[in-house]
């Protein structure tokens, strides 16, 4: 199957699917055989679920069913029947504010992955965006209920802390910070915190488990490059033939988790994290913006230069990397690749793609 599957996702993928199998094997073997609903399963986190979760369907000969939702479902049908009968898979395009689960399907677990990582949205509109995370969480949650699911894995962000503290080495759990509500620039932020609270009040008061995934950063194949994220800017550019520039003085912190890692955390959440509990979702693994530049430099094109342009602003440096031993410990889940790694195999995945995969 592998080589049927390389065929259509490429070399790197197909590993990559085999291994998230290989580690999530007791998650999977149950979740396989019952029904899943993946919201905005066209995006970079969507994809990622719902290949490898019909890539181990296919392997372990599963049972269950999916539904897959999101505002463009273009192109991801083709992908998802790479892996055999398109008759289980229903896929519903939809606003996630007016998602409607048929009553022909009976899901026992969704994953909620639908909200637009966007930092322009999040500037030229932030009601929009707000409204899209809370009146989209309200929408999802009454469809769980009426559905009759019985566990809902939804994906918020560390962005709900707020800034971290420049002393704080690893951001936990516990951590009681937030986002500026005197700056609209925190809408995505806050949505977030409201969408939270909305599920674990739902969760007190009615019958369905709520889980809550905090996702962090990440550097994987199906990553948008071209928006606001550093790791792909650097990518691309480095994909491109193009000197990296970075826009500061490279001095602020992040971490990056690789995608066969990030499912097998999600996985594992979905199937056994604590309702009522949020976890975070990333690498534990700092690195300055200026070495990941350097990193993608060296691995991916070392003919390019890098070099920083501040724009005559003061630069403040931030961090932004989680505490992720509660989910370790927890869970029993580890991270198998660092940044490096993430670098190497996001850059072969595309280099061996030829443009065929890109979004």
């Amino acid at each position: 199957m592998i080589d049927l599957i390389e065929k259509d996702f490429g070399k790197t993928l197909a590993e990559d699917f085999e291994t998230i199998l290989l580690a999530s094997y007791t998650d999977l073997n149950s979740l396989v055989n019952s029904n899943i609903v993946i919201t905005g399963a066209s995006g970079f986190i969507g994809k990622w679920l719902t290949f490898s979760w019909l890539y181990a369907r296919q392997k372990l000969d599963g049972r269950g069913k999916i539904l897959v939702n999101s505002r463009d479902l273009l192109g991801l049908s083709k992908l998802c029947e790479s892996f055999g009968d398109s008759r289980e898979i229903t896929y519903l395009e939809s606003d996630i504010r007016t998602i409607a689960i048929p009553k022909s399907f009976k899901p026992d677990f969704l994953i909620h992955a639908a909200t637009p990582a966007s930092a322009q949205l999040n500037k030229d509109d932030p009601s929009e965006m707000l409204s899209t995370i809370i009146d989209g969480q309200k929408q999802v949650l009454q469809q769980g209920i009426q559905s009759g699911v019985g566990n809902i894995l939804f994906l918020s962000s560390g962005a709900v802390y707020g800034t971290q503290p420049p002393d704080m080495r690893l951001l936990n759990e516990m951590y009681v910070g937030g986002p500026s509500l005197t700056s609209v620039a925190s809408a995505y932020h806050e949505g977030k915190r409201v969408a939270e609270l909305l599920g674990n009040i739902s969760a007190e008061h009615g019958s369905l488990r709520f889980t809550t995934g905090r996702l962090f950063a990440f550097l994987a194949p199906y990553l948008p490059l071209n928006t606001h994220f550093a790791a792909g800017n650097f990518m691309l550019d480095a994909l491109e033939n193009r000197n990296i520039e970075i826009r500061s003085d490279g001095q602020s912190v992040r971490s990056y988790q690789y995608g066969t890692d990030l499912c097998i955390f999600l996985w594992a959440l979905l199937k056994r994290g604590q309702s009522g509990e949020a976890y975070n979702v990333g690498s534990d693994e700092p690195i300055l913006i200026s070495d990941l530049a350097m990193q993608i430099k060296e691995i991916v094109n070392p003919h390019i230069d890098v070099s920083f342009r501040k724009n005559g602003v003061e630069q403040i440096s931030s961090r932004y990397v989680p505490d992720i031993s509660k989910i370790t410990q927890n869970l029993k889940v580890q991270n198998r690749y660092g940044a490096t790694d993430a670098i190497s195999r996001t850059s072969a995945w595309w280099k061996d793609s030829k443009g065929v995969f890109k979004q």
